[in-house]
C-alpha cells in the first residue's frame, strides 16, 4: 500500500499557493500518491476545508475529517485529530477540545477487542515528545499540547 500521510499545513496562504492548488481542484494537475491530509490547524487556511467531516478534494487528495479513524484496504488502522488544542470555548474551526478526543478515544476503548491503532496522525506535537529525541531547537517549555500526549 503507497499513500502519503500530511500534518500541520497542508495549503499554503500566499497568491501562488493558492493558484496551485486551484490546478489540482480543477484537474490540471493530479497528486502522484494517494494523499490523506488532516484538517485546518490556523485561522488562515480554515477556508480550503468543506463543512463536510473528511471527503475528497482533488483527484488522490483527501481530507480525513477533524478526527476519527481511517482504515486502510490493507486493514492499517490511523487514528487522527485535526488542528491545535483549543485555549477556549467555543473552540474555532481550526481547533480541537478535550471533548473531540473523548469522541475519538471512547468508542475504540470501549471495546474488549481494541488492540490499538498503527498510527496516530495529529497536527500538535503532544508535549513531551522531544524526551525521545535529540536536543531540539524549539523552546520546548511551551510546545506540544497535553492533551494529545
Amino acid at each position: 500500500m503507497s499513500l502519503l500521510l500530511c500534518v500541520g499545513e497542508f495549503f499554503g496562504t500566499t497568491p501562488e499557493a493558492e493558484a496551485e492548488w486551484q490546478q489540482y481542484k480543477t484537474g490540471a494537475k493530479k497528486a502522484p500518491i494517494h494523499t490523506y491530509i488532516l484538517g485546518a490547524a490556523s485561522q488562515e487556511t480554515v477556508k480550503n476545508f468543506p463543512s463536510t467531516d473528511g471527503c475528497e478534494l482533488a483527484d488522490n487528495i483527501t481530507y480525513l475529517g477533524r478526527r476519527g479513524v481511517f482504515t486502510g484496504v490493507s486493514g492499517l488502522q490511523i487514528a487522527y485529530v485535526s488542528g491545535q488544542e483549543a485555549q477556549q470555548e467555543p473552540a474555532p474551526a481550526h481547533c480541537f477540545t478535550s471533548k473531540d478526543l473523548s469522541a475519538l478515544v471512547a468508542p475504540l476503548t470501549g471495546s474488549s477487542k481494541f488492540r490499538g491503532v498503527d498510527i496516530l496522525l495529529t497536527s500538535q506535537w503532544p508535549r513531551g515528545v522531544w524526551h525521545y529525541g535529540n536536543t531540539p531547537d524549539v523552546n520546548t517549555k511551551f510546545c506540544g499540547s497535553v492533551s494529545v500526549a
